[in-house]
């Protein structure tokens, strides 16, 4: 409650100490309480980001003789009372004007208040153009794309934005942000380590006009976006390399990758490379000597290259025709001894 009491004290004395300088209103001089406006806002080209504008404005004058209420036009339209909140200080009576506009749609807009005096003059002492712009500040980062594995150490940053922006800053991995110069193109970030990165980009768009009464600063508006994407330049390893028989006759190749890949094939006397799908059987191969070679593909690109081993089919010479001929040899010259036999006899 202490704090309420306090701030609405500084408020009014910053109000008091204002300079007192538009439409009309004498020099400014925080110490001199004379008649006057000053006004925090809307100023006469007033630009937002959201559709809410703030009527806020101090009016003073030498005496209470004649009272005056407010009200406001929005865009040519029927007038509009205005809440004001009366004081008096040294013998200065004043006015305290806050109201806030909302829902104001994408576009220009014209707004004039009114001073009304109870002798019946009325009085325009504003008149503001305000510019509303609230679609959304979208920025996309182009590079590195979200969950993307790159192999190497420098990765581009690029990036878009679909509107203007004031500066844009990112953050690497939670470190300090790093300003971008407000720079939609290509930036290098440099000797990233190995693993997992989180890029977040900020953009910061045109300040709105709307300040904070009692300390009179800017109110910025950032949006950003948010990524994970990971850097592997290690290639993959291929080991336990061997030509197996099989039942067939062909030869099954066998091997270990040490991560995951995107694609493995080999390549059989230095001829061009076979994807592997499941296993590899080398099939129809020549009497001779044989080399083959894996290669192996990670996620990230990186290319691994196994050893090259040599290997040896040798003639296969056809022992089971010739055992059938001796077979068939053999009996046929049991059965001419058995036929001479019985013609001895």
């Amino acid at each position: 409650m202490r704090w309420a009491v306090l701030a609405t004290a500084i408020l009014v004395i910053v109000f008091l100490m204002a300079p007192l300088a538009q439409f009309g209103a004498v020099e400014a001089n925080p110490f001199s309480f004379r008649p006057g406006l000053y006004v925090y806002s809307p100023d006469s080209n007033h630009y937002v980001i959201d559709p809410m504008v703030s009527i806020y404005f101090y009016y003073s004058m030498e005496n209470n003789l004649t009272q005056i209420s407010f009200s406001y036009s929005l865009d040519n339209k029927t007038n509009s009372t205005l809440g004001a909140s009366m004081g008096k200080s040294d013998y200065v009576y004043y006015y305290i004007v806050s109201n806030t506009l909302r829902g104001l749609a994408d576009g220009v807009h014209t707004l004039t208040v009114y001073a009304h005096c109870s002798n019946g003059t009325v009085n325009s002492i504003i008149n503001s153009v305000i510019t509303v712009d609230a679609v959304a500040y979208t920025p996309v980062i182009i590079s590195p794309l979200n969950q993307t594995i790159y192999n190497t150490e420098d990765v581009p940053l690029t990036y878009s934005i679909n509107k203007e922006i004031l500066w844009s800053y990112y953050s690497l991995d939670s470190t300090d942000d790093s300003d971008l110069k407000n720079f939609n193109g290509n930036i290098t970030l440099p000797s990233l380590s190995e693993g997992q990165h989180e890029l977040r980009l900020y953009v910061t768009t045109n300040l709105t006009p709307e300040v904070n009464p009692m300390y009179e600063q800017p109110n910025y508006h950032p949006t950003g976006q948010t990524i994970i994407f990971y850097v592997d330049t290690t290639a993959p390893k291929v080991s336990n390399l061997s030509v197996n028989n099989t039942d067939s006759g062909d030869r099954l190749l066998s091997f270990t990758v040490d991560t995951e890949t995107s694609w493995v094939g080999y390549s059989l006397d230095n001829q061009a490379n076979v994807t592997i799908n499941s296993e590899a059987v080398l099939k129809d191969l020549t009497v001779g000597s044989h080399n083959v070679t894996v290669y192996a593909e990670d996620k990230a690109g990186n290319m691994a290259t196994s050893e090259t081993i040599y290997f040896t089919i040798e003639q296969v010479f056809p022992t089971i025709p010739v055992t059938a001929a001796v077979v068939t040899t053999a009996s046929v010259g049991l059965g001419l001894l058995v036929y001479f036999k019985k013609r001895k006899h």
